[in-house]
């Protein structure tokens, strides 16, 4: 158990190549082991045949050479036949011979003869023979018995024993190549794997992960280059499609900070404008009412000249708090989007000269998130300002339904409409119209809701917002 616990520690810190190099090399060690086993089995088997049919063979042709010796008695002839056999078969363990009653006539052991062998009870078969094995120290042992006089029964019967030499031998020296073999076949698969994993995926790899360290350090300029056409080619091709958009979605985020700053600008410098032109002039008049109300010289004149400064002082009031709404809209605060909305549209149309139908649902008895409000109102404000610089049009509907997860934003106009194709990211370029849209996206982007744009030509525009609301 420490040992696994120990691999699976370190086995995830590994890399690719060792990770991979490491299954094929193991799948190719176990293939090899059960290659070796079967051939050895299958060869064993094989060579134990042979053997089965050498040690008959031999059994036959000793029973056949001791015809002639045992009819005439010729124990000389019968012993150097029995030796002459152990010298030319090195496999041949012993021989010796029965007579008819079961007794040992002859035999090639050096002190004593095993009587255990005696208890080995042979049945000759209509073969000719019998064939018996046995486990030794040695190894397995075949004794073949083979009557001398196959007429007579139960007659004399050579019996000679070989034990496996050759076949372990042969088995051993088939086992030992077999190793060699797979040996140099592990080191070239070895090899081989090396070198394709290196330039089939590791290089790749290796390219894709500078690409990605890179694009992290905000080098949005990479790309990968993959020549293959396999996953890493398809993950490559991704990875690619992400930067590009990365960099366009940077792009148009630059263009649209740049335009964010510029009207910043703008409006510090209307404000500056109005609070000079209208407001500072508003005062200037009211210091030279006051001075001319100081010099009336009856009360009349003074009740006249006291009417006419609270009408400019209400002007300047009027002229402040609309300063003041335009920056900050007070309703959106005290009483909520819905409030906000209708007061922001009722006065638009009575500037913007047409149809603007508005229609809030959801809102009657609920409060949005600051964020969730502003992001709306800020929206329909661009969209209607959208309306009255680009459109053309003369209807407006507006849609707010605030369901129980999710807020549903449409608004539509009957005006020019155009091909939402031409204000993508990738295709902006610098125009009001497409900085406004983008405006709106990203406004809708941080607060997690998705922006569609619907238009043709001559069919006016559609937006559809949908914010996900948290419970």
């Amino acid at each position: 158990m420490n040992i696994i616990s120990r691999l699976k520690g370190k086995v995830p810190a590994l890399g690719i190549r060792t990770k991979v190099v490491g299954i094929v090399l193991g799948l190719t060690i176990v293939l090899m082991l059960c290659t070796v086993f079967y051939v050895h089995t299958i060869l064993r088997d094989a060579l134990a045949e042979q053997l089965d049919q050498k040690s008959i063979s031999i059994a036959r042709d000793v029973a056949a050479r001791s015809v002639e010796p045992l009819l005439t008695g010729n124990i000389f002839n019968l012993h150097q036949l029995v030796y002459h056999t152990l010298e030319n078969n090195k496999d041949v363990a012993y021989v010796f011979f029965t007579d008819d009653d079961g007794n040992v006539l002859i035999h090639t052991f050096k002190e004593y003869f095993p009587p255990d062998l005696l208890d080995v009870k042979h049945e000759i078969s209509k073969k000719g023979y019998s064939l018996k094995k046995f486990q030794t120290e040695e190894g397995v042992l075949w004794e073949v018995a083979v009557p001398v006089f196959p007429s007579q029964e139960p007659g004399k019967v050579a019996r000679v024993g070989v034990v496996d030499y050759s076949l372990q031998d042969a088995l051993a020296t088939a086992t030992r190549r077999l190793l060699l073999i797979f040996a140099a076949t592990f080191v070239i698969v070895s090899t081989i794997v090396f070198f394709i994993t290196t330039f089939t995926t590791i290089r790749p790899l290796n390219s894709l992960l500078k690409s990605v360290q890179a694009v992290a350090g905000g080098d949005l300029s990479q790309k990968v280059k993959v020549s293959s056409k396999d996953e890493l080619s398809a993950l490559a091709e991704a990875f690619n499609i992400m930067t590009g958009r990365l960099a366009q979605a940077q792009l148009a985020r630059d263009r649209l900070l740049k335009r964010l700053i510029s009207s910043q600008e703008e409006e510090r410098r209307r404000i500056s404008r109005e609070l000079h032109d209208e407001t500072g002039q508003m005062l200037n008049t009211l210091m030279i009412s006051l001075s001319l109300l100081q010099e009336s010289s009856n009360l009349d004149e003074l009740e006249q000249k006291t009417v006419e400064f609270r009408r400019l002082l209400l002007q300047s009031l009027e002229q402040v708090r609309l300063l003041v709404w335009r920056l900050t809209p007070a309703p959106l605060v005290d009483l909520g989007l819905k409030a906000a909305l209708e007061t922001f549209v009722s006065k638009y149309r009575e500037s913007a000269g047409w149809e603007i139908d508005l229609q809030i649902e959801g809102l009657e008895k609920r409060r949005l998130s600051p964020e969730i409000e502003i992001c709306i109102y800020r929206v329909t404000q661009e969209a209607l300002t959208n309306i009255a610089r680009h459109a053309d049009a003369e209807n407006v509907n507006i849609l707010l339904d605030c369901r129980k997860e999710i807020l549903l934003l449409t608004i539509e106009d009957d005006g020019v409409g155009f091909e939402p194709e031409e204000f993508k990211e990738e295709n902006v370029q610098g125009t009001g119209a497409s900085f406004g849209l983008i405006s709106m996206r990203e406004r809708i982007s941080l607060v997690g809701g998705e922006f569609k744009i619907i238009s043709s030509p001559g069919y006016g525009t559609t937006l559809d917002i949908n914010i996900p609301l948290l419970p």
